[in-house]
């Protein structure tokens, strides 16, 4: 009877050895277990079974591991559908970090400006994109234009769409108790209007200048009556504005009011503008205060919240 028992105490261990054996081998086939070999930590394999596809992750766990992949899986703008974009443009751009690639990608600016085109989705209201990728048809014009009080601009007769007066005097008002005259300079433009702005840079002095300068027509912020061109009384020109206390004003407390400096110093790639101090757009207080605390541009905004949400 001992010897019986013995006997299957032996086949039991046999089987139970056996099984993990087999266990293992099975497990060494994972791509989970193949991701940890090539130095993938446990937080990181959740991450790609998260955002990619089995088909992706079965692919990396062949390969080694992928350092600026998780990067980019990492970035808060990351945005799946461009996961292929994104790839092809650091291939070509290595030295460029994970943030910029996204941030790159994601404003479409991997293309030259106006080789891609959208229509701008006018349904997207105070939150439209308008910039060299995104345009405006030639009769579009904003239903609610108001006339500016000439109390707050100088040169021709102004217009602007009404909410955006109504948060701009708001604002004004709070800039003059504390100093501070703002005054507009360039308010909503007309297709035609953008046409003749652009020409005339063309003309004087080619078009890569007037691409510089201006945006083309149809490409203009001005034409959705969301943006004005602040000044203020004792400094009114593009030259001595932006380090004026009027501008420091801006920056500290338009976001309260639904503004936003559209193109700001060393965003120039993501918006395709050069700083430009006195350019503000209204987006809402929601957006404006977003992007006032993460340092984003409204480009990036869009195409991560708008587009992608």
């Amino acid at each position: 009877m001992w010897i019986a028992l013995g006997g299957l105490l032996v086949f039991l261990l046999i089987i139970i050895i056996g099984t993990n054996l087999y266990k293992n081998h099975q497990y060494k086939q994972t791509n989970e277990y193949k991701l940890l070999e090539s130095g993938y930590t446990n937080e990181e394999i959740k991450l790609l079974e998260d955002l990619l596809s089995e088909e992706e992750v079965t692919k990396l766990a062949e390969a080694k591991k992928d350092e600026f992949l998780i990067e980019v899986l990492q970035d808060p703008y990351f945005i799946k559908n461009y996961l292929d974009r994104y790839m092809s443009y650091h291939a070509e751009n290595e030295g460029k970090s994970a943030r910029d690639v996204v941030a790159t990608v994601n404003t479409n600016t991997d293309y030259d400006y106006y080789t891609q085109d959208f229509d701008t989705n006018v349904e997207d209201d105070i939150l439209m994109l308008v910039n060299k990728y995104y345009h405006l048809n030639e009769d579009y014009q904003p239903s609610d234009l108001v006339n500016i009080n000439n109390k707050y601009y100088y040169g021709e007769g102004h217009q602007i769409r009404s909410v955006v007066y109504d948060a701009f005097i708001d604002m004004w008002n709070e800039a003059n108790n504390d100093g501070i005259y703002l005054i507009i300079n360039s308010s909503y433009r007309t297709y035609t209007e953008q046409q003749e702005v652009y020409d005339s840079y063309k003309d004087s002095r080619g078009t890569t200048y007037a691409d510089s300068i201006a945006a083309r027509p149809g490409y203009s912020e001005h034409q959705t009556g969301l943006s004005l061109d602040i000044f203020s009384k004792e400094h009114t020109t593009t030259a001595n504005f932006k380090d004026s206390p009027a501008h420091i004003w801006l920056c500290e407390n338009a976001y309260k009011y639904g503004f936003i400096q559209r193109y700001n110093e060393n965003t120039e790639k993501l918006t395709g503008f050069a700083e430009e101090a006195w350019h503000w757009r209204y987006v809402g207080v929601e957006v404006a205060t977003y992007l006032h605390e993460h340092d984003i541009t409204f480009d990036e905004y869009y195409a991560y919240f708008i587009l992608n949400g």
